[in-house]
């Protein structure tokens, strides 16, 4: 009994000693601290929301100081955008600062109560195409808000085991330390985009924040953090390498295709399958140079004003067109069905829903052959990979060319829908034809009888009326 008692003690100061190596996995090395600097938001504004836009605008910067005032030209950029056919603008808008800096900060900008994370929003337009306006709307975050990741990477967390019960019976989940902490910063990041996001739905809704009630993650966004890494590719790699787990838990890692160097910032994709896919910057302390700015973190945050993330937007835009595509062929089902039941006025109204969704890929679609990267663009490019060091891969491009192969998909799909609903919608038609003909065939043989009968009853009525009164007296 003693032998057992003491093989379940060994057992479990073993598995212990192994959590808390699981936890120590991700661990950077003598425990730097990462810094959690600023996320960028993008929204896309259709044409037709483009009023709603400028309303939003004044509305924000109503209170701006009149030094800033000669800043505000986005109706200049902005109106009359149907008539300004492949015109390209930029424009970026003085800072939003929250109120509690009031009279702490130069007053060249607009205060608003942020809460309490948020120190300021700069917000810069981009008119990409002539339907389509990009918000890239990046988020100051409060020097607490590192402190808080932080604690969550070097807390030492137990192991959580969850019962889950299924039809075929119950089994254990089984949480380690680096998925805990992984949900912990996830909820965090979620927490702080939902608050950026609620407080500028308040003044404009574009086509992210509109869908991002009910999944913030549809709203594209790059977090943007900084520590101390190697210089040169290679080391980069193998530094990755080491740190796969505190990289994992931010949803990322350090390889070759998923990861894109430029300059001191590299950018990563994630890699989450709960929700879609979005971006982060690591920025690195030991080569961000600031002789433009007041200190490194100036240096690191203001420096990405300067690079239009817009192909990333697009693309999330188009993603969710591809789940539309679905709907469009559930929606030409139902209407395939009213029709077959003779509802035409519901038809058609499902009818006017299905060209309003073709009609904007369509008008998407005839836009994007003349859309070309912006010259601020940053030059992104994949990291080495150690077995084709000759191979690169431009982080925008790359991009750009699978929007346009997806675009073909996309529109080969809508064209088979189209046709097979055409050509169903010409079976109706010829049936409903030949319906009429029977129907005025019919028609016109009753007419006929009619008339054959009225002259019958005529004649006979001239020849023999007492005849007549008695048929129709029932005599």
């Amino acid at each position: 009994m003693a032998k057992k008692t003491r093989k379940k003690s060994s057992y479990k100061h073993d598995h212990e000693k192994f959590v808390r190596q699981q936890n120590e996995w991700c661990f950077l090395k003598d425990k730097q601290k990462v810094k959690y600097h600023s996320f960028i938001l993008l929204e896309l504004f259709p044409l037709e929301k483009i009023s709603n836009l400028i309303k939003g605008l004044d509305e924000l910067y109503k209170d701006v100081s009149a030094s800033q005032k000669n800043r505000l030209k986005y109706g200049d950029v902005l109106k009359d955008s149907h008539s300004k056919i492949f015109q390209w603008n930029t424009l970026n808008l003085p800072y939003i600062t929250t109120t509690k800096l009031k009279g702490k900060v130069l007053p060249n900008c607009a205060f608003h109560d942020l809460g309490e994370n948020i120190r300021h929003l700069h917000i810069s337009i981009y008119k990409i195409l002539p339907s389509y306006v990009i918000l890239q709307i990046q988020v100051y975050l409060d020097e607490k808000i590192s402190k808080k990741i932080n604690d969550v990477i070097y807390k030492y967390h137990k192991e959580k085991k969850i019962p889950v019960k299924t039809p075929k019976g119950e089994y254990t989940k089984i949480y380690s330390p680096a998925n805990q902490k992984t949900t912990e910063i996830n909820q965090i990041k979620e927490d702080l985009h939902k608050e950026a996001i609620d407080f500028l739905r308040t003044y404009f809704e574009g086509f992210f924040f509109e869908l991002s009630e009910k999944q913030i993650p549809i709203v594209p966004y790059i977090d943007v953090l900084s520590l101390d890494y190697p210089e040169s590719e290679e080391d980069i790699s193998k530094w990755g390498l080491d740190n796969s787990n505190f990289f994992q838990c931010f949803n990322t890692c350090i390889i070759s295709y998923e990861c894109f160097k430029y300059e001191n910032y590299l950018l990563c994709i994630e890699s989450r399958r709960d929700s879609f896919s979005n971006y982060v910057i690591y920025a690195n302390r030991k080569t961000s140079e600031n002789n433009m700015y007041p200190d490194i973190d100036s240096a690191i945050e203001e420096k990405l004003n300067f690079c239009c993330f817009d192909i990333l937007a697009i693309d999330r835009w188009l993603k969710i067109q591809e789940s539309v595509v679905g709907e469009i062929n559930g929606s030409i089902s139902e209407e395939i069905t009213k029709i077959e039941e003779n509802q035409i006025g519901k038809a058609l109204k499902t009818r006017k829903r299905i060209l309003s969704k073709i009609f904007s890929f369509a008008r998407f679609k005839a836009e994007f052959k003349r859309y070309d990267f912006i010259p601020d663009k940053f030059n992104f490019e994949s990291i080495k990979d150690l077995r084709k060091p000759e191979r690169k891969i431009n982080l925008f491009k790359g991009f750009k060319e699978g929007i346009e192969a997806r675009i073909n998909d996309i529109d080969s799909l809508i064209n088979n829908f189209t046709r097979q609903y055409e050509t169903i919608l010409n079976l109706k038609n010829i049936e409903f034809s030949k319906n009429m003909q029977l129907k005025v065939l019919i028609l016109t043989i009753i007419i006929i009888v009619l008339t054959l009968a009225q002259i019958t009853i005529g004649i006979i009525g001239l020849k023999r009326p007492d005849l007549i009164i008695k048929i129709l007296t029932g005599g």
